[in-house]
């Protein structure tokens, strides 16, 4: 069984897309743990009326609504209440009903621990960003789609869980775990695989990202990883670079399936 766990907090809409995502996925041995940060905009009625609606779909709806401290801790509260034998973090719709099928074919096929894909980035209508899902060298600015990050439970058991104290780059410290483990076998689906939709801690505007390069700096100190100042150079110059250079063109998801 896969756990696909979320967190979410007053926003009833971008919940709303997520659920009817995975309910739409083919692979029925599926569940969704949702940790709701004590929304106050109906989010809480929304998961009790699609308790039912998962139910009867083959697939399990967990949700907790609880204050928490941040994004982070959400996702953290979300790991520990989920069971399956595989664990993704879901923040954004799929782009397909047949994802989460394909990535469990893939993982399972040669016994992989992790492996990820791309994602298409929207904002306002618009593709402002394409995220191949190519593998690279993370001592090179590289990293993975965290929302296409699928792993085997023992991997999360031994390189997460998020680090709360970090707002904008928990989960790049996570995979920089994930990724200097030499023991871990790993492949990629390269295409997107995830509608993101633009906006989050990391990518929120210029202090979003100034954040976002902070954050990364001190994580690789911390992890005493050699020239460190220039992987976090290529990582900031490589999203500046996508970000300047993106189609802007009208989303449109059947370029992608």
């Amino acid at each position: 069984m896969i756990s696909i766990i979320s967190t979410f907090y007053n926003d009833k809409e971008m919940a709303r897309l997520v659920m009817d995502s995975v309910l739409s996925q083919t692979y029925t041995d599926i569940e969704h743990i949702i940790t709701d940060g004590g929304s106050s905009d109906g989010s809480v009625e929304l998961y009790e009326s699609y308790e039912q609606k998962y139910a009867e779909a083959g697939k399990r709806l967990v949700w907790k609504s609880e204050k928490d401290k941040g994004l982070y801790d959400g996702f953290n509260k979300a790991a520990r209440l989920a069971t399956g034998d595989y664990i993704l973090v879901c923040t954004d719709p799929y782009i397909k009903s047949s994802i989460i099928e394909e990535m469990m074919a893939t993982i399972t096929s040669e016994d992989y621990d992790y492996i990820f894909g791309g994602m298409i980035f929207q904002k306002d209508g618009k593709i402002v960003r394409i995220w191949s899902g190519k593998p690279g060298n993370w001592r090179l600015g590289w990293l993975a789609a965290t929302p296409t990050l699928l792993m085997k439970r023992s991997v999360w058991e031994k390189h997460g869980e998020f680090d709360i104290k970090y707002k904008s780059a928990a989960d790049y410290k996570v995979q920089i775990s994930i990724f200097r483990d030499k023991e871990l076998r790993s492949t990629a689906l390269q295409k997107p695989l995830i509608n993101y939709y633009a906006g989050g801690t990391s990518n929120n505007g210029f202090k979003g990202k100034m954040l976002s390069m902070k954050e990364c700096g001190k994580i690789l100190r911390e992890a005493r990883v050699r020239f460190g100042w220039f992987t976090n150079f290529c990582k900031t110059f490589i999203a500046l670079f996508a970000y300047t250079f993106a189609s802007h063109k009208k989303a449109d998801l059947k370029d992608f399936q």
